[in-house]
C-alpha cells in the first residue's frame, strides 16, 4: 500500500524565541575614552568612587556633562583592568547587545525544530552549538530560550503511508515519521455518522486519487435516492454516467476514491441502473435523453418495461417513437393498452398494422383503420372501412359531377360577364379553389380535405343555379 493524502492535524507547534546577551566592540567616544582612563587610574584606590566623582565634579561643575559622565562611569567601572587597558590601546569599547530576533518552531510530537528553513532533530534549546546556528561569534554573556506561543490550531499536512504502513508527515520538503498513536490522536476529522454508508469499508488502498472522507463528501453520496451498492461499493446514478465510490479505513482514517463510469457500451452497468430505477420508481428523475441512451444497451424486453412505465406517467413523443421502433423490431406483445393508444398518434401505416396485430380493442379512428390491411381487420372494423370507402367514393363522385357540369356549361367564364356582386364573387372564388385542385389529385387528398371539397362542391352547385338564372335574365334583357 502506498498512499498520499492531505489531512488536517492538530499538532502542537511551539514558537520559541532565542534571547542572547553578548558584547560587541565599538569605537569609543572621547567621553567614554576619558572615563575609562579615569577608572583605570583609580582602579587600585580603595576610595575609587569618591576620587572619580571628585574628578568629574572638578571638570564639569554642575553642568549637564556631570550626569552624563557619571552614567558612563557606572557602566564601565566594572570592566577588568585588561579590558580597560585594551580600550586605552585601541579605543574599542565593549557594548552590551541583546538579540531577540531569532525564532524557531518546535514540534513536540515529532521532536523536531524548524529554523531558517531547515529541520533539526530535537529542541534547539538543548543544542550546545546553538550560538553557531544563530551565527553570533562574539562572547556570549547570557543566552536563554522561551516559548512565546504554543499553537495547537489544526493545519493541513501532506501525509504518506508507505508499503509497510508507516506514516510520514511533510514538514518543509521532508517527510518525517510519526507514531501511529500520535497520528490518530491528532487527526481532525469533519465526519459525521459513517453508519449512513451501508457498503463495504476496505482495509487497504492502492493507487492514487484518494481523498479524506468528510461530511461534505459523505453527504454527496446520498444527494438523491438514485444510488445502489454493487460488490460492496457505492454507485451513484447520474445522467450520463455512474459515479463509483470506494471507501477504505487506514489508521483510523476514512478515505475514498471516485471513478466515473460512462454508460456507453457498458451493458452490465446499464442493466443494473435500469433495474434499480424501475424497482425504486425513480427513473423519471433522469433526463429523457439519458433514459433513451440507457435503453440502447439493455434488452428489448427491459426497454419495453421502461417505455410502458414512462408513458403511463406522462406522454412523451420521444418515448412513443422508441416504443414504435421496438414494435418494428418484433416486440409486438406486452404493451399496456394506454401506451398502445399513445402509439396510435405517431404510428406510420406499417406500424399501425403491427399495433392492430397486438391489440384490436384500441380506440381506432377511421383514419387509422383505413391504413391497416383490410383482411386483418375484425368484422366490425372491416365494415367501418368498407362503409367509409363507399362514402368517400360517393363524395369524390359528387365533386367530379358538380365541377364537370360547371366546366361543361362554361359557367366559370360566363359568370365573369355578369355584374359583380356577392354571388358572383363567391362563385368565382369557389371555382378557383376547387376545379383546378380536383383535376390535380382528388384521389390522394386527406379525408379532411376531401370533406372540405365536398362541402365546397355542394355550395358551388347551389351558386351555379343562381348564376344560370342571372345569365338567363341578362339574355332576356
Amino acid at each position: 500500500m502506498s498512499l498520499q493524502v492531505s489531512l488536517k492535524l492538530k499538532l502542537s507547534k511551539q514558537i520559541k524565541k532565542i534571547k542572547v546577551k553578548y558584547n560587541t566592540f565599538e569605537k569609543a567616544t572621547y567621553d567614554e575614552y576619558l572615563i575609562c582612563s579615569l577608572v583605570l587610574r583609580t582602579l587600585d584606590n580603595s576610595n575609587q568612587d569618591r576620587v572619580a566623582f571628585e574628578y568629574i565634579d572638578d571638570i564639569t561643575g554642575d553642568g549637564s556633562l556631570n550626569k552624563h559622565f557619571r552614567n558612563i562611569y557606572a557602566r564601565v567601572k566594572n570592566f577588568s583592568k585588561e579590558q580597560l587597558s585594551k580600550i586605552m590601546a585601541n579605543s574599542m569599547i565593549p557594548t552590551l547587545k541583546i538579540d531577540e530576533k531569532n525564532r524557531y518552531e518546535f514540534y513536540p510530537q515529532l521532536n523536531v525544530s524548524v529554523f531558517n528553513k531547515k529541520i533539526y532533530q530535537g529542541d534547539l534549546s538543548e543544542y550546545d552549538t546553538l550560538s553557531q546556528l544563530i551565527m553570533i561569534n562574539e562572547e556570549i554573556i547570557d543566552m536563554s530560550v522561551e516559548t512565546v506561543k504554543d499553537d495547537t490550531k489544526p493545519e493541513q499536512y501532506s501525509v504518506t503511508f508507505d508499503e509497510e504502513e508507516n506514516i510520514k508527515i511533510r514538514i518543509l520538503n521532508d517527510y518525517l515519521f510519526i507514531n501511529n498513536e500520535i497520528f490518530e490522536e491528532s487527526l481532525c476529522l469533519d465526519l459525521g455518522n459513517i453508519n449512513l454508508y451501508q457498503g463495504k469499508i476496505h482495509d487497504n488502498v492502492d493507487g492514487s486519487g484518494w481523498r479524506v472522507l468528510n461530511n461534505s463528501a459523505l453527504k454527496n453520496l446520498f444527494a438523491n435516492r438514485n444510488y445502489y451498492y454493487d460488490n460492496g461499493d457505492h454507485f451513484f446514478i447520474r445522467n450520463d454516467s455512474a459515479r463509483k465510490t470506494i471507501i477504505s479505513k487506514v489508521h483510523g482514517l476514512y478515505i475514498y476514491r471516485e471513478e466515473i463510469i460512462p454508460y456507453q457500451n457498458n451493458v452490465v452497468l446499464c442493466n443494473k441502473v435500469i433495474d434499480f430505477l424501475l424497482e425504486n420508481k425513480t427513473i423519471g428523475e433522469l433526463k429523457l435523453k439519458s433514459v433513451l441512451f440507457l435503453l440502447k444497451y439493455v434488452s428489448d424486453i427491459k426497454a419495453q418495461e421502461v417505455i410502458n412505465y414512462m408513458l403511463l406517467k406522462k406522454e412523451e413523443k420521444e418515448f412513443a417513437l422508441y416504443g414504435l421502433d421496438l414494435i418494428e423490431r418484433g416486440l409486438i406483445d406486452g404493451w399496456d393498452a394506454p401506451v398502445a393508444e399513445i402509439f396510435l398518434k405517431y404510428a406510420s401505416g406499417y406500424q399501425l398494422n403491427l399495433i392492430y396485430q397486438a391489440n384490436t380493442e384500441l380506440n381506432y379512428k377511421i383514419e387509422q383503420l383505413i391504413k391497416i390491411d383490410l383482411d386483418s381487420l375484425k368484422l366490425e372494423h372491416k365494415m367501418q372501412v368498407i362503409k367509409y370507402n363507399a362514402d368517400v367514393e360517393a363524395k369524390r363522385k359528387t365533386i367530379r359531377e358538380i365541377t364537370g357540369d360547371i366546366t361543361t356549361k362554361g359557367l366559370r367564364e360566363k359568370a365573369k360577364d355578369l355584374e359583380s356582386d356577392e354571388t358572383t364573387k363567391k362563385f368565382s372564388k369557389l371555382c378557383n379553389r376547387l376545379i383546378g385542385h380536383v383535376n390535380e389529385g382528388l384521389d390522394d387528398v386527406s379525408l379532411t380535405t376531401l370533406e372540405q371539397w365536398h362541402s365546397d362542391a355542394l355550395e358551388l352547385k347551389e351558386l351555379s343555379i343562381l348564376i344560370q338564372r342571372k345569365l338567363k335574365n341578362d339574355y332576356k334583357a
